[in-house]
């Protein structure tokens, strides 16, 4: 089982009101405006980190990572990891 994200924990059942058809299906889903703008801000903050551009470049991250590929950086070595990383 995964952890909740902030999307699942966005919405619950409190949240919306499911409609249904006279044959039982799920026609509609009616939510407050509340609720639709918080939707909304959370899309637009955050639409960023899952572009395709972002997603590749936290991909090489990793990869950099688990490759040791990377130097710790304190206030006493700035000069050395701006050398290593220019060089």
């Amino acid at each position: 089982m995964t952890s909740p994200t902030y999307i699942d924990t966005l919405l619950d059942e409190t949240d919306v009101k499911v409609v249904y058809d006279q044959q039982g299906n799920k026609r509609e889903v009616l939510l407050s405006y509340e609720k639709y703008r918080e939707m909304l801000e959370f899309i637009e903050r955050y639409a960023y980190f899952y572009s395709q551009e972002v997603q590749e470049r936290l991909q090489r991250a990793n990869e950099d990572l688990a490759a040791g590929r990377y130097i710790t950086v304190d206030a006493d070595n700035i000069d050395a990891a701006l050398d290593w990383l220019h060089g």
